[in-house]
């Protein structure tokens, strides 16, 4: 037997398998775990400020989430509207957390929060009426407004 032709074969086949094996899609199944979003504030101005709260999604069942939208810890001292990320049966599936508050002042702050139960936002001087919109984008697929509402701190 000829083991010239025998190995050349072998390595033929080798590189084929692994030639294979990287023609997969790139849609990813589940949740991936490797993306952090920066921490970013950033007042805007390029959309007109309103104060009314629009309408919400529902995101797909099993992929609930949950956030706590409430006046800080200090509210008759600091006057600051706090944004807590709860979790939820989706919580895996949070590639990323979009936040923007127009403040009752007109001015719009714009912020991301990581996807980790208990991670939590504070947007300062916030005295007045606040819409706070929170958007999450799923690493199944879709961007889903899911906050969208009127926080009073007086």
């Amino acid at each position: 037997m000829n083991y010239r032709l025998l190995s050349s074969l072998i390595v033929l086949l080798v590189a084929c398998a692994l030639c294979a094996a990287c023609t997969g899609t790139s849609e990813t199944p589940g949740p991936s775990g490797t993306q952090t979003p920066a921490v970013t504030a950033t007042p805007t101005s390029s959309a007109p400020a309103s104060l009314t709260p629009g309408p919400t999604q529902t995101v797909p069942p099993g992929r609930e989430i949950e956030f706590q939208v409430s006046e800080g810890l200090t509210p008759t001292i600091s006057k600051d509207v706090r944004i807590v990320f709860r979790g939820g049966k989706g919580q895996d599936f949070v590639k990323t957390i979009d936040v923007r508050v127009t403040k009752a002042s007109g001015e719009v702050v714009t912020d991301t929060m990581q996807p980790r139960i208990g991670s939590e936002l504070i947007i300062n001087n916030a005295k007045g009426d606040n819409r706070v919109e929170i958007t999450v984008s799923l690493v199944t697929g879709g961007s889903y407004k899911v906050v969208d509402e009127i926080v009073r701190i007086s």
